[in-house]
């Protein structure tokens, strides 16, 4: 399991689970404080160790965040 305490202000949490022989991840991202409603996905990476699947697991919610504040900050705002 990997976690991310603090990644721009959410928690990633990953986790490796063995399928087939090989290695996906599931993912969950928490906007920090409130730790609520986490966003859970599942990581079909099919990767030869549970380490491997978990760190791809990591950078993909990495680029869901990004992505996510990325498009706060473009969206124009309300009056």
């Amino acid at each position: 399991m990997i976690v991310e305490s603090d990644y721009r202000g959410f928690r990633i949490e990953a986790v490796a689970i063995e399928a087939e022989g090989a290695w996906d991840a599931e993912m969950r991202i928490r906007r920090m404080p409130s730790e609520s409603r986490a966003r859970a996905q599942r990581l079909v990476c099919r990767r030869p160790t549970a380490k491997i699947a978990e760190q791809r697991a990591v950078l993909r919610a990495r680029r869901w965040v990004d992505d996510l504040i990325a498009a706060a900050s473009s969206s124009p705002a309300r009056s």
